[in-house]
């Protein structure tokens, strides 16, 4: 693979998390084997990755080739067509990694057409990079990853309750990083009202996720720690009319089924492309026994808490039959010191 295309794919994979329902994009301008224009999509509404590395390359994009991790789009939407600009800035050969298998294109033939050199060349990192996107997008529902921090039996907190630190100080800066990376986190009214989290990132410059807080019947403590900063939006999601906000941060949702498909169709139609759920086994469990999860991430301390599993992170009502249970695979895995981190996706 060019480094180029790969310079593209990298920045692409940098911006995850910040273009809402819009797919992470990168761009790299080449002129003469020297780099002259990079961009990226840094958020929903914004100017695309093509454009900003074209106006950073300016007339040295004549003649040049332009690098794109996913194909460059020709519809106008919120901002005009890539080709366009690609078109206007003299620019000889584009190469992207991905196709963009949500809309209908032809991409490829504008540009032919326009007299530009156009390879597409397929990438697998590319690939993984868009596979939960178009997915999501075809679907009209956010990318779900979930995330469970518990002891090697399962558990997220002893039966009295008690759940702090039974993961290490480096589950926890990760668990930092994977908030960064996504638009908002997910959790069940019992988990705030037991742990009172924060939910933010604590790392520098950070990007805090809109807090969402699923609560059916609107009985909630509006003076948890999650309430506290002004400058952070949170969500309740209510069967409950009667809830209302006194804080201009804190929006009230109320929906006549909080079921997690309403919840999830109505978070992306606010912009929400990536959610992280960060919940109990209540909430977890709904999701892990739903279609709904693209990706699972697990930290595994190494500790046996035993107990009768009160808090054991995932909780089915009945006993399934082996061939009805949620099938994984690992992709990949991580030891954080002594504590183990395994992502996972549905077969």
């Amino acid at each position: 693979m060019s480094q180029f295309l790969n310079y593209a794919i990298n920045l692409a994979h940098m911006v995850q998390g910040q273009t809402g329902v819009n797919p992470p994009v990168g761009a790299v301008v080449v002129r003469d084997g020297r780099i002259v224009g990079l961009g990226a999509h840094l958020q929903h509404g914004d100017k695309h990755a093509e454009v900003q590395a074209l106006e950073m390359a300016k007339d040295l994009a004549k003649d040049a080739t332009i690098y794109v991790s996913l194909e460059p789009c020709t519809h106008f939407g919120t901002t005009p067509p890539c080709v366009n600009k690609i078109i206007e800035y003299g620019i000889t050969k584009v190469v992207y990694a991905m196709k963009d298998t949500t809309l209908t294109s032809n991409c490829d033939e504008i540009l032919t057409n326009a007299g530009i050199d156009v390879d597409y060349r397929f990438q697998e990192d590319a690939e993984n990079l868009y596979k939960d996107f178009f997915t999501a997008k075809n679907e009209q529902l956010p990318e779900v990853t979930v995330k469970v921090s518990c002891s090697l039996d399962g558990k997220q907190a002893t039966d009295s309750a008690q759940s702090k630190w039974i993961t290490n100080k480096q589950v926890k800066q990760d668990v930092f990083n994977l908030r960064h990376r996504h638009d908002a986190v997910l959790t069940g009214r019992n988990t705030i009202e037991h742990d009172n989290p924060q939910y933010t990132t604590r790392i520098e410059n950070g990007k805090n996720p809109i807090k969402v807080i699923l609560s059916k019947s609107g009985t909630i403590d509006m003076g948890l720690d999650i309430f506290t900063d002004p400058q952070s939006k949170v969500w309740i999601y209510t069967e409950n009319n009667k809830l209302c906000s006194q804080t201009s941060n804190v929006e009230v949702i109320v929906l006549d089924d909080c079921s997690l498909n309403n919840i999830l169709s109505d978070l992306y139609q606010r912009g929400i492309g990536k959610l992280l759920v960060e919940a109990g086994p209540t909430v977890t469990s709904e999701f892990l026994q739903s279609s709904l999860v693209n990706e699972l991430i697990l930290y595994y301390a190494p500790k046996i808490i035993g107990g009768s599993g009160k808090y054991q992170f995932y909780q089915t009502d009945n006993v399934l039959e082996l061939s009805d249970i949620p099938n994984f695979e690992i992709v990949n895995s991580e030891l954080l010191e002594q504590n183990i981190k395994l992502e996972l996706r549905k077969k």
